[in-house]
């Protein structure tokens, strides 16, 4: 009996391998990236203003490149991807004395990181659904909001965040894809913003919508 689990063990992945079709592939497109925001903050020790509001305001357009494998076993299919992206989001920060406002300014932050989703998918014809987790290491923001308030501003984000990843795509002559994924958040982007010698809790999420296309080899 032992004999029959050991062969039966081995012949598993052995045949899972036989019947698996392995493609790599290069793929470019662009983002559409919304930040997420809405806090107020009670500001201390200052006598020009006592609150402040930072809300997310306008999406913009990023770029996404990078390569895939693609492991296809009938019609379903895993994808590891290992992606640059370079994006940006702007939220607008206001500072408040008894409830007026005293100044407002946007602040908008550039952000290049690296993700690696790991989409799972199934296939019809051509077309194709997929979701999946996706990894984000932070390689730098640049903040462009200097001065508000005469007081040195800045927004912090987490070196590394969670989420996931549900689109459809379509295969072209086996060869060009097209793919359509909303990107959503487990964890936060930002974790706080420092104005002066003053540190807030800041929870900002984003958001996107990646449309791109690839060739598989």
């Amino acid at each position: 009996m032992k004999r029959i689990i050991l062969i039966a063990l081995l012949i598993i992945p052995i045949t899972f391998i036989a019947n698996s079709q392995i493609k790599f592939g290069i793929k470019a497109g662009v983002t559409s990236t919304s930040l997420k925001a809405d806090d107020i903050f009670t500001v201390s020790d200052q006598t020009t203003f006592d609150e402040l509001v930072v809300k997310s305001v306008n999406s913009s357009i990023g770029f996404q490149g990078g390569i895939f494998t693609r492991i296809t076993i009938l019609k379903l299919y895993i994808q590891p991807e290992l992606l640059f992206t370079s994006s940006s989001g702007e939220v607008e920060v206001t500072s408040l004395l008894n409830g007026a406002k005293v100044e407002s300014a946007i602040s908008e932050q550039t952000f290049r990181q690296i993700d690696f989703p790991i989409m799972v998918g199934y296939k019809f014809g051509p077309a194709r659904f997929q979701l999946g987790p996706v990894g984000t290491i932070m390689l730098s923001s640049d903040p462009s909001l200097d001065g508000f308030m005469n007081m040195d501003y800045k927004e912090e984000y987490n070196g590394a965040t969670w989420g996931y990843q549900v689109g459809a795509g379509l295969d072209i002559l086996k060869k060009l894809t097209i793919d359509l994924k909303y990107e959503g958040s487990f964890s936060k982007l930002g974790s706080g913003i420092q104005l002066g010698d003053q540190d807030f809790d800041f929870d900002s999420r984003n958001s996107k919508i990646i449309l791109t296309l690839g060739w598989m080899f």
